[in-house]
């Protein structure tokens, strides 16, 4: 039995990491995306970008039928 206490210990260990790693990536998403939108270049460029690789998405999925 002392094996499984340890495996679920250290899955507990690897789930509060992961829960860590998440949070981190989570707030440094917002920096980027408070700066992006209080920039109005950075805005419009974010936003071309965006729309150019939804048109190219969208022309390959309809060139396929």
């Amino acid at each position: 039995m002392p094996v499984m206490l340890t495996d679920t210990a250290t899955m507990g260990t690897l789930l509060g990491d992961l829960g860590t790693v998440a949070t981190e990536v989570l707030s440094t998403v917002g920096d980027v995306a408070g700066k992006i939108v209080s920039t109005p270049i950075l805005l419009m460029t974010t936003g071309i970008l965006f729309l150019g690789g939804a048109i190219g998405i969208f022309g390959r999925l309809l060139s396929k039928s």
